[in-house]
């Protein structure tokens, strides 16, 4: 084993009992093992590649959540909470249906297998929820993620700058983002993230690394190749334009982009990306996946045909062209195909549930006049907005970011609420003071005065 590997494996045995007694640190690892996969340098041990790391990371850190004195089943108190809980029941539902329906049976242990790897990812959804308890807490994971896909826009501006944008970017191997496409959804999401961070953090050294990060971002985003990121990438800044009062810091980032693709970009990137050269063999693909979804739904209706049913078997027999299997290449037609309409419905649900949250948080942030709390809304809101354009032509529906947004918007919706709370108790104690006194000013100052993580 290479040194590399050996002192990642050393770092690894040492933070298991950290994450025990610390179980926020296990979060943190948690999410840098599951964006960047470092622990792919011990691959060239034998027995590596088997080991569940993720699994390692999470046990200990769910312990010591059950066995910390923290009001944690409190903060599970949330209607999006309950709605991750009912769609993991339904999910559970439907892969008991179609593991014992002859039509489905031949993917039953991919179906099981698949079941597994997402129940992981909304346990620990949960357990972030009971765990991240302070705006401290949240700000620390909330740039640790980024910072992860921050790390892998940096590293690849090297190869970005010597082949002119003519070489695609890729994730880390054997990760979520290792394919191209997953790589520029996740930098769709990440990008509302940079920006909101260059502006609501306290120190001008940070807000300036975020600030860079935000514009070197765009040009990777471009750089995968991904036209469903491209997508998500206009929508979101067209978006952020309208929305925001600060109109002026947007427009030299479209005139850079818009520029740079059009002067500066290499010419297969132009082929790839225009819509004039006709349905190409990945278009062809998408409308082929599509088709099929719809027509397995419409003899399973209810319970669809369970997780890892995009099989040549059913391929066969729903898809216009049989032999072209390719997965869902949609977030909606991938879940409508494997669990039914109350399956996209309760999804769908979900991510409408957040958004409103979003609004309405928003709206009381600038009645508190909390812009902090505000920056926040915006990042997560932009995020899940960015996930969900994107998703249209990508199919990672049950991807680990998503529902980390997910996390942030519950956190981020207790800990303002709570804050808000604090302020107007405040503000009713101090009514009856001499205006002699001085008083703490009532503006919730979000996280100003943050406790330490």
């Amino acid at each position: 084993m290479p040194v590399r590997g050996v002192l990642m494996l050393a770092f690894f045995v040492a933070s298991l009992p950290v994450c025990l007694f610390r179980p926020f640190y296990g979060i943190l690892l948690f999410s840098v093992v599951s964006y960047l996969n470092p622990q792919a340098s011990l691959m060239y041990w034998s027995g590596a590649a088997a080991f569940p790391w993720a699994l390692a990371v999470a046990i200990p850190t769910i312990c010591g959540l059950l066995f910390s004195c923290s009001p944690f089943p409190q903060r599970l108190a949330s209607r999006e909470v309950a709605l991750i809980v009912i769609l993991w029941v339904w999910f559970t539902i439907t892969t008991v249906i179609s593991t014992h329906t002859p039509v489905f049976f031949h993917h039953s242990q991919d179906t099981l297998d698949r079941w597994q790897f997402v129940s992981k990812i909304l346990l620990m959804t949960l357990v972030t929820i009971g765990i991240v308890d302070s705006f401290a807490r949240l700000r620390v994971w909330v740039m640790v993620m980024s910072g992860c896909f921050g790390l892998i826009v940096v590293r690849s501006l090297p190869g970005i700058i010597m082949t002119g944008g003519g070489a695609r970017i890729y994730g880390p191997d054997l990760s979520m983002v290792a394919d191209n496409n997953d790589l520029g959804l996740a930098l769709d999401m990440t990008l509302p993230l940079f920006f909101f961070l260059a502006q609501s953090e306290p120190t001008r050294a940070m807000r300036r690394l975020f600030g860079a990060l935000f514009a070197v971002t765009i040009p990777a985003i471009f750089c995968t190749y991904s036209r469903g990121a491209l997508i998500g990438l206009t929508v979101i800044l067209v978006l952020m334009f309208v929305q925001l009062k600060r109109k002026f810091v947007l427009v030299p980032i479209f005139v850079l982009a818009a520029g740079g693709a059009l002067l500066f970009a290499p010419e297969a990137w132009k082929e790839r990306m225009n819509p004039s050269q006709g349905l190409d063999s990945s278009a062809r693909e998408r409308l082929n996946a599509w088709t099929f979804s719809w027509d397995l739904v419409k003899d399973y209706p209810v319970f669809g045909g369970g997780f890892s049913t995009f099989t040549p078997e059913l391929f066969a027999k729903y898809a216009p062209v049989a032999e072209d299997v390719k997965g869902p290449h949609s977030v909606y037609f991938g879940v409508l195909a494997e669990h039914g309409f109350p399956g996209l419905a309760l999804y769908l649900t979900l991510a409408a549930s957040c958004l409103v949250k979003l609004l309405r948080l928003v709206k009381y942030a600038r009645i508190y006049g909390d812009e902090t709390v505000a920056a926040y809304v915006h990042m997560f809101e932009f995020s899940i907005i960015a996930f969900l354009v994107s998703g249209c032509f990508l199919g990672r529906a049950y991807f680990d970011y998503f529902f980390a947004m997910v996390a942030c918007v519950v956190i981020l919706d207790q800990l303002a609420r709570k804050s808000w709370a604090s302020t107007d108790e405040d503000a009713t104690g101090d009514e009856g003071q001499s205006d002699a006194v001085e008083e703490t000013p009532l503006v919730c100052d979000g996280m100003a005065g943050m406790e330490k993580a």
